[in-house]
């Protein structure tokens, strides 16, 4: 699927994403709001947030409640309509993830958040991505919180895949055995949690010399 019928397929969802997560159960979003609630854990009031893929404002509202100042980018232009409704203090605007982000975007902040995003992304675009955040747009001390689908293994992840049936989408979930071995190597530490049957919390931070641990 390319690009322009991805965001036209997210488009078209706005309307429904609301609802469709409500359920909080089944794949893909169970434990969706616990997701949440855990990614909120590690941003504290007064932070420059930037979150990637704000969708329909969810995270967002619950940032800005926080006390953190939020900045959001968003491929699909109705998502963002209903997240400016919802949170109008925060700067919101559309933008291609994998590409140029917006020139008033260029700065660092504090933490760089996402969710139910990342798995719209194959293992080298994730690891590019992430190397740009922390070379271009984080603190030193600043990390990356993800949300999203991940499984510990790949055994979880077929279980799912055969309970899911028809709800299932072939798409590049996170595994959390893979990941753990695979970030050190680009000098990015991450922590892996599973929080549900298809739900996970990953934090990546600059790697830092063993005597700095």
């Amino acid at each position: 699927m390319s690009n322009l019928d991805k965001q036209g397929e997210f488009d078209r969802w706005a309307v429904a994403y609301d609802h469709d997560i409500q359920k909080d159960e089944g794949f893909p979003f169970a434990g969706y709001r616990e997701v949440l609630r855990l990614v909120l854990n590690h941003v504290q009031p007064g932070m420059e947030v930037l979150e990637l893929g704000p969708g329909t404002g969810n995270l967002t509202t619950q940032l800005l409640s926080l006390g953190a100042q939020v900045w959001g980018l968003d491929f699909s232009a109705e998502m963002l309509a209903i997240a400016l409704q919802k949170a109008p203090q925060a700067h919101l605007a559309q933008a291609d993830l994998l590409g140029e982000f917006p020139e008033e975007f260029a700065r660092p902040f504090d933490r760089v958040v996402a969710t139910y995003v990342f798995h719209e992304f194959p293992p080298a675009e994730k690891i590019s991505l992430l190397q740009r955040l922390f070379s271009r747009y984080l603190r030193p001390n600043g990390e990356v919180i993800i949300g999203d689908i991940g499984f510990p293994d790949k055994i979880s992840l077929e279980r799912m895949r055969i309970e899911a049936g028809d709800d299932w989408d072939e798409e590049y979930y996170w595994i959390g055995e893979e990941i753990q071995a695979l970030f050190p190597r680009f000098g990015i530490e991450c922590d892996y949690s599973q929080i549900s049957s298809c739900g996970a919390v990953i934090i990546f931070r600059r790697d830092r010399p063993d005597d700095q641990k």
